[in-house]
């Protein structure tokens, strides 16, 4: 992976790219007058990560940019800000000071509702297999800034952990966490967003396993939560009893353990 700044860096830029080069194992180059493909075909490396004024975007090959944002998170926020419910936080029964872990972080789109709904005294930790969306979510949600502080915050809680969630599962005390949550967004296109779509060819495709949902009864206290297609077989071989009625395309099963 390149690691390189949009054209006429600042010295602030030069310095992340540098930053960014060595946490993630890139190869920090020069922009100069290049360009990103240019570029690719001088050092012989399909993928780049590009440091702008803005965001930090990855290329890789005929894709489009993947980038950080929060997406729908942002509307979901807004709309409990006005009192609205928030069909998730009604399926997982979350409260302020609940421990979460989100097993399926994708871009984070979730775990920062969760994040905004247990607050300060709560605690979220976004779990990412897949190397790029990992480092995209721990440098966006330290990064972004939006118009609404409450957001900003509630990215800023997030703890994000680059690994499978089964084996992160597996070293938790029982009883540890209120709620666990899945979704795995990428097994089949269900919803689609700017920000997700590139990201689907890099992401782990395997669905959520028996083993997986072991684990999460050991742990939690208070639910585990499956998102997926409203009418999915996964809900039933998984042992999700109770199924949220929708009206969209997704909705959440339920396992309530208390």
């Amino acid at each position: 992976m390149l690691v390189t700044t949009s054209y006429n860096p600042s010295a602030e830029l030069v310095a992340e790219a540098a930053r960014l080069s060595v946490l993630y194992g890139g190869r920090n180059v020069p922009r100069k007058k290049y360009s990103l493909e240019l570029l690719r075909r001088n050092y012989k490396d399909s993928s780049v990560l590009l440091v702008t004024r803005e965001e930090i975007r990855y290329y890789e090959e005929d894709h489009p940019a993947t980038f950080f944002h929060p997406s729908m998170s942002l509307v979901r926020i807004k709309r409990m800000q006005r009192g609205e419910p928030d069909l998730l936080i009604e399926a997982s029964g979350a409260v302020s000071g609940d421990r979460i872990v989100d097993c399926t972080a994708g871009l984070a789109s979730d775990a920062i509702v969760f994040s905004y709904v247990v607050g300060m005294e709560g605690r979220v930790t976004a779990l990412e297999s897949e190397k790029i969306p990992a480092m995209l979510i721990q440098e966006g949600l330290v990064q972004y800034q939006s118009e609404i502080p409450e957001l900003n915050a509630a990215m800023r809680r997030i703890e994000v952990r680059h690994t499978h969630h089964l084996s992160y599962l597996q070293q938790l005390d029982s009883q540890s966490v209120d709620v666990v949550y899945f979704d795995p967004m990428f097994r089949s296109p269900i919803e689609e967003s700017h920000a997700i779509s590139p990201l689907r060819h890099r992401a782990n495709d395997e669905a959520v396993s028996l083993a997986s949902i072991a684990e999460a009864r050991r742990v939690a206290r208070k639910s585990i939560v499956l998102k997926e297609n409203r009418d999915s077989s996964e809900f039933a071989r998984l042992g999700f009893e109770h199924v949220l009625r929708s009206t969209t395309k997704t909705t959440y099963g339920v396992i309530r353990l208390c």
